[in-house]
């Protein structure tokens, strides 16, 4: 058979594999929601490829597939606005004593907090506050609110006291310098907790950089925040991207796993 009669076949008669991986492609690009890129969705595609016994197509052939079909992951080019948190009262201060240091196999040894903003349609403006396990990843505990009070910051570390166990090792819980971290409220739950209080140098992101990161991902995956018509849907849209990063949304660096599946194995 000459070169142009197999390739005349080929265009003939489409290769059903190919067909196949295109159908499971779209199909998990369309399960989770258009917010996959090549990567991630490529350990989906393999890892469904493992589970029915089939041969797992490689990363370039799934990433040509993709072109193909113009699935792309186009949440993450918008710039987002941040929450100033500086603007309060001033308190106590505390050194950086995580400094950058955001590796851990201990879930609690080291968690981070920080607050961010949305606005609804209405002008209407929403406040995300989540504590980070860095071990795992997870968002441990957190606060929706439609105002950054004390009241509001506090929360999510109340939960996180109410449900931590003994752990036998020092834990720490790192902040940028926002009046509510300075608060002696703050400073007094974490002393009973026996949580050490580490803060960012002024004006430095990079110290925060594992929690700060978090927020770009719910600005993107849920879409334009100014298309929720109030705050309610606001807030009930983050709370459902909260429990789908922990449960659904894989990361390459858990080993393409979620936070949850990392802990459960963490823990086994």
């Amino acid at each position: 058979m000459s070169t142009y009669q197999y390739w005349q076949k080929q265009f003939k008669y489409p290769n059903e594999d190919e067909l196949e991986l295109k159908v499971v492609i779209k199909g998990l690009f369309n399960y989770y929601e258009a917010e996959y890129g090549v990567r991630r969705l490529s350990a989906q595609v393999r890892a469904y490829y493992q589970l029915i016994g089939k041969t797992a197509p490689n990363h370039k052939r799934i990433q040509r597939l993709m072109h193909e079909m113009n699935l792309k992951c186009t949440k993450y080019n918008q710039r987002r606005r941040k929450y100033d948190s500086s603007k309060g009262p001033n308190g106590k201060k505390a050194k950086n004593k995580l400094n950058r240091r955001f590796m851990s196999n201990r879930k609690y040894q080291k968690t981070v907090c920080d607050i961010t903003e949305f606005k609804a349609y209405n002008g209407q403006k929403v406040y995300l506050e989540v504590i980070k396990d860095l071990a795992t990843k997870q968002i441990l505990t957190w606060s929706i609110g439609q105002s950054p009070t004390l009241h509001f910051a506090l929360t999510p570390l109340q939960k996180l006291l109410d449900q931590l166990p003994y752990t036998g090792y020092q834990l720490t819980l790192h902040t940028d310098q926002g009046w509510h971290y300075q608060h002696h409220a703050w400073r007094k739950l974490l002393r009973e907790g026996h949580i050490r209080q580490s803060m960012s140098h002024r004006a430095i992101c990079l110290d925060n950089a594992a929690c700060e990161t978090v927020f770009s991902k719910p600005k993107a995956e849920i879409g334009q925040d100014t298309s929720y018509r109030s705050q309610d849907e606001l807030i009930q849209a983050i709370e459902e991207w909260i429990h789908f990063y922990n449960e659904r949304r894989i990361q390459t660096k858990l080993g393409n796993q979620t936070p949850l599946q990392y802990e459960q194995n963490l823990v086994a």
